[in-house]
């Protein structure tokens, strides 16, 4: 949760840290479950239902937050004066509940996502749709009145070098047309593949109709692509297309097996306050040459195993 909420001051050992935490989770995803709430808060503090329930209560008593059903399921969302009271820099929602199965969805990936990545050691933040857009808005003057395609959250992580390398996750409910794929998405996400040598982007969706489509223009674009440049098919063993069932699976093997973000730091020798540097002591040259030898090989075949080639004949 802490990378999620990166944009805020949160002190997590205050007393009030529950209530402040709820108003910036509400404000960061713009509607959430009870249950959404109580993954979410559980994920950096260990948190019981009847605290919730405690916390609910009192910030909707003074009109922080609002709350509305959806079947058996109860969701909350920011009020006005809950939007002011965390000086709320994103657009106050007018209508919450728009899109509200969509919204709900991604916030479940969303908790499955941060589960399996919080705990890497390369994980530096998690990005909402909604931090993107205004990161995308702000101080830009050609940004008024204009619709930004983004994906629905972003995983960022750290490379050896300490650049950034995005995870682009795009969870998919309904067909887009087919010249919107065609002449807007793809493109876009190719092109950022192309860009960024280790980024990847995943598509999810738990429809079996709607992932065959997004396969068939993967095929499609794989072959235009490879037609112009043969190299530019390993931009498509970055680009994912799973099914609800599967998704977990396949996201923990790439956080394990991507080379990108599996790097050991440098070993740095001790630094002294006179400014004497302990070096290690080279015993045995030969003996440790072969053995880094040996390492390298074991990476270079860990690595070669890794990439999930993709194959337009498997479709």
């Amino acid at each position: 949760m802490k990378y999620l909420l990166h944009g805020y001051y949160i002190d997590y050992h205050s007393e009030n840290k529950a209530k402040l935490c709820v108003l910036c989770l509400l404000h960061e995803l713009r509607v959430i479950s009870r249950t959404q709430l109580l993954d979410l808060l559980n994920l950096e503090i260990s948190f019981r239902s009847s605290s919730l329930t405690k916390v609910l209560r009192y910030l909707k008593a003074n009109n922080l937050i609002d709350k509305k059903k959806n079947g058996k399921e109860v969701y909350y969302f920011l009020t006005k004066e809950g939007h002011l009271s965390i000086g709320g820099f994103y657009t106050f929602p007018k209508v919450p509940e728009y899109n509200l199965n969509h919204h709900l969805q991604i916030n479940n990936y969303l908790i499955k996502t941060i589960r399996l990545v919080k705990d890497h050691e390369h994980l530096k933040r998690i990005i909402s749709e909604r931090r993107i857009v205004y990161e995308a808005k702000d101080l830009n003057s050609h940004a008024k009145g204009r619709k930004f395609f983004v994906p629905d959250f972003r995983v960022r992580f750290r490379d050896k070098n300490r650049l950034e390398i995005n995870w682009s996750f795009e969870i998919e409910l309904t067909m887009k047309t087919r010249r919107r794929y065609r002449n807007s998405i793809f493109p876009k996400y190719i092109k950022e593949l192309e860009k960024n040598k280790n980024s990847h982007v995943i598509y999810v969706t738990p429809s079996g109709a709607i992932r065959e489509e997004l396969e068939a223009f993967k095929r499609v674009f794989y072959q235009a692509e490879t037609k112009k440049d043969a190299r530019l098919g390993e931009l498509f063993d970055r680009f994912h297309i799973l099914s609800d069932k599967n998704f977990e699976t396949e996201l923990k093997y790439l956080l394990e097996t991507d080379p990108g973000i599996n790097w050991l730091p440098e070993k740095e020798n001790n630094v002294y306050q006179d400014g004497s540097v302990q070096e290690t002591l080279e015993l045995f040259e030969d003996e440790k040459k072969r053995e880094g030898k040996e390492e390298t090989e074991k990476e270079e075949n860990k690595s070669s195993k890794s990439k999930m080639k993709f194959n337009p004949e498997a479709f």
